[in-house]
């Protein structure tokens, strides 16, 4: 069983990591399977390529239908009225609400099944279950692709979203009524719900509802980012470790059964009255997690190891293993898609490959430490690759941590939930008591936390020492003598060690990242980086800092910046700022005129930009073109208060301007400081008010970068702009269509441009 689930996973996971669904790229590793079976001559090698091919179609077909799901490109942008159902608990933001929408009604127009809505309007009440009709404007899936960043691509298409937009203020918007199918997620909002009304200004409420009934959404950025320093998410929400103590323990009250008259008449026995309450329970309690990859694996394995003991069979670990693997891949063919289901299996099978052929038994508590190495170092790859970090104080926390919330803080969580719905007082009373215990235990995280060696993070590096890494961490993990353990360590090095290739002198590296409608530029030189602008902050409170700056820098193996430049207080230029404050050290800041520095955790390193200014790092010189000092910025407006910054090697030159617009450029032109230069990120992002015929004439440039949002709603970069940057004999590139954007100026000249999006292209991104 376990070879059948591993090929069919197998199969499975290649469809998700090809770039399109053409049946050459498909099928071009069944070939590889039908040399081994016939090499191998083992029915076990035939099974596995039978189901390596069964997994190829299975996932195939699923993606194939759910792409015809997809918006059509002529629907975009339009005012589009449609009938449906809330079918997630809605998020309530600053701004209004987002939610999940099923469509039930689209005037014919074959819109998608499911949309990711927001609805900018906090005079509405919207709630799980609900039936609208709204008028909507629609897009299609476009997430950001940078290196290091999150594939919010793959994270919709793997929900079902076909489109996501938001609610038009219109007098059509019409509750309808409520879905009285949907019992399950009507339960698990109004237990959400219910915890809020209980709780309404604890830190702790996310968590708390995060434990009950999987909704994570009040949970904080920060928050987060000290459960994953520390190494405990997993535990944040109902992971499988919560759903099988849920059901061993109601399995040991359904085993105290047996003392009662009935069950001995009904010829019951302990394991059949320990299955038939423990096993419900699990469900019961994995509906209210929503039914998440690591809950579903658990519950399948519980089902599988109760099934052998009402049957009397001798339960096999690794056959347990392989059924819940193909179970969960049959019911979500795009489970592999989702970090959480290698890391969930991951966990599982690091543990048992750690514990095969062990004899006698270490004391629980060093086996329980022993495990929590175990694991961290076994899944060390998985977290490297997906996240770029590993928490090197994950062991020593989840020893501590895993049994307060298994054991504790879960129960209480469940007891609260009992009481809330048996009497609203006693379940605020409860839960308001047990608010402030899990806030002074998070006090005691945060602290560990901010220890300067938490997290690891670790540079990208290249396929082959990650496949290295890999095989290093099983010798690790397998019960192994320490000569092969060693040879184990030496096998991870070189991935634990890796370091991008450095630049020669006299030549730099500018990496325009996608953040949307905004502007993020990353200048390397051969020993330092300097950070143009940190992109826009959004109103759910999230920025780009978070979201695109800092991933990058931490795949790129940078732990400091010598500077940050923000050109100017624009949130689209300036809004991730003071995250990269706290996430990064810079030893300078560099500030518009219109930047607000009061946030920033020190102002002795913070100075305002002004004309000639001017440093050299490793033979590139750096000039501040604009703002002059002897002039007011009071009276211009922030666009026009923009740091321009020209950067020279002997192999060519950029020029970025920020929002800086007409006025800006024709003052640069009167003085001078405007001559021919190799690279151009595009002033105010190729609007209409910047690149004047003036400027594009005198710099004369080669290459331009248009950083700007999809469908934006101000249509930048301007088509014309764009036709004016070609007519002058410039190749141009749009963050949109391209990602990430990378040139390189070497001392021989200039590199092509290197676009991240196409080559990490996956057969869900649209065109």
């Amino acid at each position: 069983m376990l070879i059948i689930a591993l090929s069919f996973f197998l199969g499975d996971t290649w469809v998700q990591w090809v770039p399109t669904l053409d049946a050459a790229w498909l099928l071009s590793p069944v070939a590889l399977f039908v040399v081994v079976t016939l090499i191998l001559r083992k029915r076990a090698a035939l099974y596995a390529l039978v189901a390596f091919v069964l997994g190829i179609s299975w996932a195939a077909g699923h993606a194939w239908w759910q792409l015809r799901d997809d918006l059509q490109p002529d629907l975009e942008g339009r005012d589009i009225s449609v009938s449906g159902v809330i079918v997630s608990i809605p998020e309530h933001e600053s701004y209004g609400w987002r939610f999940t929408f099923a469509t039930e009604h689209d005037g014919g127009l074959h819109l998608p099944s499911q949309l990711q809505l927001s609805w900018y309007s906090n005079e509405v009440q919207v709630h799980a279950g609900e039936q609208w009709r709204l008028v909507l404007k629609l897009k299609r899936r476009h997430g950001f692709a940078n290196p290091g960043g999150f594939d919010y691509d793959g994270q919709l298409f793997r929900e079902g979203i076909g489109a996501t937009g938001y609610v038009r203020e219109s007098r059509d918007n019409q509750l309808l009524g409520i879905d009285s199918g949907n019992v399950i997620l009507r339960t698990r909002a109004s237990l959400a719900e219910r915890i809020s009304i209980a709780i309404p200004d604890s830190s702790m409420q996310g968590v708390i509802r995060g434990l009950a009934v999987g909704d994570q959404q009040a949970i904080s950025g920060d928050q987060w980012q000290v459960y994953s320093r520390t190494g405990i998410s997993h535990l944040i929400a109902i992971s499988g470790s919560h759903i099988g103590m849920v059901a061993f323990l109601f399995a040991w009250l359904g085993g105290l059964l047996i003392h009662i008259p009935k069950a001995q008449q009904w010829k019951l026995t302990k394991p059949d009255l320990q299955a038939l309450v423990g096993l419900p329970a699990a469900l019961g309690y994995s509906l209210l997690a929503g039914m998440s990859v690591p809950t579903l694996r658990t519950l399948v394995m519980i089902a599988v190891y109760f099934a052998a003991q009402v049957w009397r069979r001798e339960g096999n670990v690794w056959h347990s293993f392989g059924i819940a693997l193909l179970m969960v891949t049959l019911i979500d063919p795009f489970a592999p898609l989702a970090i959480g289901t290698w890391l969930s299996f991951g966990a599982v099978a690091v543990i048992l490959l750690n514990q095969q052929g062990r004899i006698g038994r270490a004391k629980w508590w060093r086996e329980f430490f022993s495990l929590q190495a175990v694991v961290t170092i076994g899944l060390m790859p998985l977290l490297i690759s997906a996240f770029g970090n590993v928490s090197l104080i994950s062991p020593l926390v989840n020893l501590l941590a895993i049994p307060i919330f298994t054991v504790l803080l879960v129960p209480a969580v469940l007891i609260g939930c009992v009481l809330l719905v048996v009497n609203a007082a006693w379940g605020s009373w409860w839960l308001q008591h047990l608010a402030p215990i899990m806030d002074g235990m998070y006090g005691g995280l945060k602290w560990a936390a901010s220890v300067p060696i938490a997290t690891w993070y670790v540079p990208h590096a290249p396929a082959w020492a990650m496949c290295l890494m890999g095989a290093g961490t099983l010798l690790l993990v397998l019960p192994l003598l320490w000569p092969m353990r060693i040879s184990g360590l030496l096998c991870c090095l070189p991935a634990l060690l890796w370091q991008p290739e450095r630049l020669p002198s006299n030549a730099f590296e500018l990496t325009a990242l996608d953040v949307g409608q905004g502007l993020s530029l990353v200048i390397k030189t051969s020993s330092h980086v300097l950070v143009y602008d940190t992109g826009p902050k959004f109103q759910s409170g999230t920025d780009t800092g978070i979201l695109a700056l800092l991933p990058y820098l931490h795949s790129m193996g940078i732990r400091t910046l010598d500077a940050v430049m923000i050109s100017h207080g624009d949130d689209d230029h300036a809004g991730g700022m003071n995250s990269v404050a706290q996430g990064m050290s810079v030893r300078q800041w560099w500030l518009g005129p219109s930047v607000n520095a009061d946030q920033l955790p020190s102002q002795d390193n913070v100075q305002r930009c002004q004309r000639g200014q001017h440093w050299q790092w490793d033979g590139v010189q750096f000039d501040v073109l604009y703002p002059s000092p002897a002039e007011s910025t009071e009276t211009l407006s922030r666009n026009n208060t923009s740091c321009v910054l020209r950067i020279s090697a002997s192999g060519g030159s950029a020029l970025l301007l920020g929002d800086a617009e007409a006025p800006v450029e024709q003052q640069l032109l009167t003085e001078g400081s405007l001559v021919p230069t190799t690279i151009v990120v595009a002033g105010h992002h190729g609007s209409r008010s910047s690149s004047t015929p003036g400027l594009v004439s005198a710099v004369h440039a080669q290459q331009v970068i248009f950083s700007a949002g999809y469908r934006n709603r101000w249509g930048f970069p301007k088509p014309e702009v764009v036709t004016a940057w070609q007519a002058s004999g410039a190749r141009t590139h749009s963050t949109i269509d391209a990602g990430a954007i990378t040139l390189n100026v070497l001392p021989s000249g200039v590199q092509p441009a290197r676009w991240y999006r196409e080559p990490q292209r996956h057969y869900w991104q649209l065109n």
